[in-house]
């Protein structure tokens, strides 16, 4: 299945919070409701998939 990276987050950022990556994920999901939106810890990114 193909997977579509959304956003990159580095690793060594400690600028960014959980709380930040939640809300892009919602308001991703909320964009793309065809899409299954994830968070890839081996990208360290917000991806998504079809369903």
């Amino acid at each position: 299945m193909e997977k579509k990276i959304h956003m990159k987050v580095d690793r060594n950022d400690e600028t960014t919070s959980l709380r930040e990556v939640i809300e892009k994920i919602s308001e991703i999901q909320a964009k793309n409701p065809d899409r299954e939106v994830f968070w890839d810890g081996d990208e360290h990114a917000i991806c998504s998939r079809k369903r």
